[in-house]
C-alpha cells in the first residue's frame, strides 16, 4: 500500500505539472493571438481611413487643377482686353489727329476767303465773303460756296468727333472688363491658395495614418513571431511531458502496476511543422505548382518566387501569412524579397485596393527606393513583368525567403 500511495502521488504530481505547463503557454498564446486580432481590426480601420483621406487628396488636387484652368483662362482674356484697350487708344489718337488737321484746313480755308474779303465789314468772313461780291450772280455764287463750306466742314467735325467718341466709349468698356477679369483671377488665386492649405492637410492626414499603419505592422510583426515561439514553446513542453509521463508508467513495479489504476496519458504533436526565425533559405509548406489566378500580382509573384505559399491569400495578407509559417517578414527591403503593400497604402502613386493590398518581387535596392517587377489587371502586362521603381521603401512589409 506503500509504494501504491507513493506511485498515485508520482502520477497525479506528474498529471498537475502538464496541467500547469500547458496551460499557461496556451494562456500566453491566447492573449498574444488577442493583440494580434485587435492589432488588425485598428489596422483596418486604419486602412479605411487612410482610404478616405486618399479620396479627399485626389478631389481637393482635382479641385486646384480646375482653378488654375480657370486662372490661366481669367489671364488670356486679359492679355487679349490689354491688347484690345492698346489698339483703341491707337485709334482714338489717330481721330485725335484728323479732328486737328480738319481743324487746320477749316483755318487755311477762313484765311483764303478773308484774303479774297478784303476789309471786313461785319467781322464775319463768310459773310464779308458774300457781301463783296460784284454783283448779284457773284453774290449767289458766292453763298452757295459758303453755305457748302459750311455743310463739308460740319459733317466733317461731327463724324470724327463721333468717331473719336464712340472709339472712346470701346476704350472705356474693355477697361472697365479688364478690371472685371483682373478682380475674378484674384478670386480664383484666393481660392486656390485656400484649396493648397487644404490638400497639405488632407496630405499630412494621410501621412500621418500611413505612419501609423507601418508601426501596427511593425508591431504584428512582433506579435506574430511571438506567437510562434508561444507555440512552438507549447508544443516543446507537452512533448517533453507527454515522454516524462510515459517513463514514469513503463518504470512502475509490476505489483505496483496490479493495484494501481494505470494513468492515462496523451499524445501531443506539432503536426511536423518547423518554426523557422532566423531567415534561412526555405520553402513554404505548401509551395508546389502556382493556385493564384493568372493577371493577379499574387500570380506573378508566385511565378517568380515560387517558395512562396500556394495559399497566403490576397496580397495584403502575405506578410501575415508568411509570418506564421516561419519566415523572416520585416520592413527591411533586399532583392529577391517580395514586398507586401496594404490595401489603400500608396506606392509609387497609386493605392492598392482596400481589403486585397499588392504584392511584387524586388529586384532592386537604393537608399529607401525599390525597384520592383509585378502584374495585376491594372497594368499593360496583366501577367508581367511590370517594372516600376518606389521610393518610401521602409514602409513597406517584404518577406524574406
Amino acid at each position: 500500500m506503500k509504494l501504491q500511495t507513493i506511485l498515485t502521488t508520482m502520477v497525479t504530481a506528474v498529471t498537475l505539472t502538464v496541467f500547469a505547463a500547458t496551460t499557461m503557454p496556451v494562456s500566453a498564446a491566447s492573449n498574444t493571438q488577442t493583440q494580434i486580432s485587435s492589432n488588425q481590426s485598428a489596422t483596418d480601420k486604419l486602412v479605411s481611413e487612410l482610404a478616405a483621406a486618399n479620396t479627399e487628396v485626389i478631389n481637393l488636387q482635382n479641385k486646384i487643377n480646375d482653378k488654375n484652368t480657370a486662372i490661366s483662362d481669367a489671364q488670356a482674356k486679359i492679355t487679349t482686353t490689354e491688347a484690345k484697350i492698346t489698339q483703341l487708344a491707337g485709334e482714338v489718337t489717330k481721330t485725335e489727329a484728323e479732328l486737328s488737321a480738319r481743324k487746320d484746313v477749316l483755318k487755311k480755308q477762313l484765311i483764303s476767303l478773308q484774303k479774297q474779303t478784303g476789309d471786313s465789314v461785319t467781322g464775319n468772313v463768310y459773310v464779308d465773303f458774300a457781301l463783296n461780291s460784284k454783283d448779284l450772280s457773284d453774290l449767289i455764287s458766292r453763298a452757295s460756296t459758303v453755305n457748302k463750306l459750311n455743310q463739308a466742314n460740319k459733317d466733317a467735325l461731327a463724324a470724327v468727333n463721333d468717331a473719336k467718341t464712340k472709339l472712346t466709349d470701346l476704350q472705356n468698356e474693355q477697361v472697365a472688363k479688364k478690371q472685371d477679369l483682373v478682380d475674378t483671377k484674384a478670386s480664383l488665386e484666393a481660392d486656390k491658395a485656400s484649396l493648397v492649405n487644404l490638400k497639405s492637410s488632407a496630405d499630412a492626414k494621410s501621412d500621418a495614418l500611413n505612419k501609423k499603419i507601418a508601426d501596427n505592422k511593425d508591431v504584428l510583426v512582433a506579435l506574430q513571431s511571438q506567437a510562434a515561439k508561444e507555440d512552438a514553446a507549447a508544443k516543446a513542453s507537452l512533448a517533453k511531458l507527454s515522454a516524462a509521463a510515459s517513463t514514469t508508467k513503463t518504470t512502475t513495479p509490476k505489483a505496483a502496476t496490479n493495484n494501481t489504476p494505470a494513468a492515462s496519458t496523451g499524445n501531443s504533436s506539432n503536426g511536423g511543422s518547423t518554426i523557422n526565425t532566423n531567415g534561412s533559405t526555405h520553402n513554404s509548406s505548401d509551395s508546389a505548382g502556382n493556385a493564384y489566378a493568372y493577371g493577379q500580382c499574387t500570380w506573378y509573384v508566385k511565378s517568380v518566387a515560387p517558395w512562396a505559399g500556394n495559399h497566403w491569400g490576397n496580397g495584403g495578407q502575405w506578410g501575415a501569412s508568411a509570418a506564421a509559417e516561419g519566415f523572416t517578414v520585416n520592413n527591411t527591403p533586399a532583392v529577391g524579397s517580395i514586398v507586401v503593400v496594404a490595401g489603400g497604402q500608396n506606392f509609387g502613386g497609386w493605392n492598392a485596393a482596400a481589403g486585397y493590398g499588392h504584392v511584387a518581387y524586388v529586384v532592386g535596392v537604393s537608399g529607401n527606393s525599390i525597384t520592383v517587377q509585378q502584374g495585376g489587371m491594372d497594368f499593360d502586362n496583366p501577367g508581367g513583368p511590370n517594372t516600376q521603381t518606389v521610393s518610401g521603401a521602409s514602409s513597406f512589409t517584404y518577406i524574406h525567403r
